[in-house]
């Protein structure tokens, strides 16, 4: 079977409004937005371990504003002060210089915190640093953190941030210890650590929009081989099936091999977009050693999104 590129559409995500739109050759009539929840993503099912090496979850709490996700609190075992608090918020598709504006803003609030009375006190920060994880399937991928330290409540503390997206969500996790058990650069070393292990192990999956499969239509039996295929596929020694860049011709549209051609074809139009399912595949098992959140974002929304939402460190912390 040959293959070929071809022109697909692109989707991209716009972090200000919250929504998604589809590129068009210039003239075109312009699609309408899609909005990022209840549009774009409309379910999320996010599969997490109950226990990493010492670390295990106690707490969930899922946030009022749909936009604001759900967050995991992991204690250290046989340890009341130690704890690891992970946050799950929808993002969309966004870009590597996209990603890395919200890490700095991201910083930003962190540092904010240290000129407001009552928070942080003689607070210390390092640059934002590229750290290394691997998803279950191997991918390699990088991530984002920081260390810093503070007097909290007349003691002092090292403290990390790391910063991921992960299959369009951002996944940030926030660790703080007493300065005198840990360094600045051993809290950011045990968090990264701990993120990677828990990347390898989760699952991040969702449905709505962002599953955009290629139309596939009936080819009459008799009708010509259709020109300007970018591929095909056989069965029975005759062609079956053909990809034409916005869509699947089939003389079987049900059949395994026009579902293959469909697949490929969404893959070369940059329409199968990671994290994304069709929605009969998200409902599968959870093995007894994870837990299971379920996002629904059930009512589209055109409002724009609020900014803070991007600037978690504000609003949520470990102390």
């Amino acid at each position: 079977m040959a293959l070929a590129s071809a022109p697909g559409a692109a989707i991209a995500a716009d972090t200000t409004t919250a929504s998604v739109t589809s590129s068009a050759p210039a003239g075109a009539a312009k699609e309408p937005a899609i909005p990022l929840l209840g549009g774009f993503l409309r379910e999320t099912r996010v599969v997490y371990p109950l226990r990493l090496g010492k670390w295990q979850a106690v707490d969930e709490h899922r946030f009022d504003r749909q936009e604001f996700g759900v967050s995991v609190r992991y204690a250290l075992s046989n340890r009341s002060d130690r704890w690891i608090d992970v946050y799950f918020y929808p993002a969309g598709l966004l870009t590597p210089s996209e990603f890395e504006q919200i890490a700095r803003e991201e910083r930003d609030a962190l540092a904010q915190i240290g000129k407001q009375s009552g928070g942080y006190e003689a607070m210390e920060m390092g640059e934002l640093r590229d750290f290394a994880y691997a998803r279950r399937n191997g991918a390699a991928l990088s991530g984002r953190s920081l260390d810093l330290g503070f007097d909290s409540q007349g003691e002092r503390k090292s403290s990390a941030m790391t910063l991921q997206l992960d299959r369009m969500y951002l996944i940030k996790g926030r660790y703080s210890v007493a300065a005198k058990a840990a360094s600045r650069e051993q809290a950011r070393g045990s968090l990264e650590e701990f993120m990677a292990d828990l990347s390898a192990r989760l699952t991040v999956a969702s449905t709505g929009r962002c599953w955009n499969p290629l139309p596939i239509e009936k080819l009459e039996a008799g009708a010509p081989k259709p020109s300007g295929a970018v591929s095909s596929v056989s069965k029975d020694g005759r062609d079956s099936a053909y990809l034409m860049g916005d869509r699947v011709l089939a003389r079987e549209p049900q059949s395994d091999e026009a579902q293959a051609l469909m697949m490929i074809g969404m893959g070369l139009g940059k329409r199968l977009l990671p994290g994304c399912e069709p929605p009969e595949d998200i409902e599968q098992s959870v093995p007894k050693d994870m837990r299971e959140i379920r996002l629904e974002y059930s009512v589209p929304s055109d409002a724009p999104a609020d900014p803070s939402r991007r600037l978690r460190s504000n609003k949520i912390d470990v102390g």
